[in-house]
């Protein structure tokens, strides 16, 4: 091979490595320009969702205020009083705790007693006779008493908080539909190792009350879950 011969192919390898390096280098800008392009619409379309999600949240939190507010001003045109709903809901849920906890047969009427006293209620109330009757027992010649939820082993408890609506008001009287949970669970937790969740019941029961501007208790009225219904005077 000459001299002159060489030189034409030197100049052509030459000039395909620098046409190879001039793609490299473009396709390096190139992707290095998308990539930079693909991050920032990232970036964006991420800063866009998070504002998407925080107009969401603002909206979502506009319509309960405004649902909020829209209850409270008819709860005003009502007449009824935000006060007067927080005391009563807190009277009436010390009453339902009163009723419905005991563990004993001595508990039980012990919370009739409880009832009667701290809400003033008469015990010849149809509520104490019929819903809350006194409890069966059976008595020995030396006068000890043997009570039936002994017998049996029943506890009673008020479950989660009740749901309280006023559905009436009148001259500073506010009637009350209550919905209450009530566990009733069994000594065989303790004596048979069983679990709580197997040897408990839950029972919804509905009840009436009217409550005056002093607080006193009055038309105590209620449903148990069998759907028997008591009723007081």
């Amino acid at each position: 091979m000459t001299a002159q011969t060489s030189r034409p192919t030197r100049r052509g390898s030459a000039r395909r490595n620098l046409s190879a390096l001039a793609t490299a280098a473009v396709l390096a800008v190139v992707a290095t320009v998308g990539g930079m392009t693909w991050s920032s619409q990232h970036a964006a379309l991420a800063e866009q969702g998070a504002q998407i999600n925080g107009i969401e949240e603002q909206l979502a939190d506009i319509q309960k205020t405004n649902a909020e507010q829209a209850n409270a001003d008819v709860m005003a045109a009502l007449g009824v009083s935000q006060n007067r709903l927080s005391t009563d809901g807190e009277r009436i849920t010390s009453l339902l705790s009163t009723a419905f906890t005991w563990d004993t047969g001595q508990g039980y009427e012990a919370a009739r007693a409880s009832l009667a006293s701290r809400f003033d209620l008469a015990e010849n109330e149809t509520f104490l006779k019929s819903f809350m009757p006194p409890s069966r027992f059976s008595e020995d010649s030396q006068g000890r008493r043997y009570y039936y939820i002994d017998t049996v082993g029943l506890n009673s408890a008020l479950g989660a908080n009740p749901d309280i609506e006023v559905v009436d008001v009148k001259a500073g009287l506010y009637t009350y539909a209550v919905l209450a949970d009530v566990e009733v669970t069994s000594d065989a937790t303790s004596q048979n190792r069983a679990s709580k969740a197997s040897v408990t019941a839950h029972r919804r029961a509905l009840l009436f009350v009217t409550v005056d501007a002093q607080g006193r208790v009055s038309n105590l009225s209620g449903t148990p879950a069998s759907g028997e219904t008591r009723y007081s005077k």
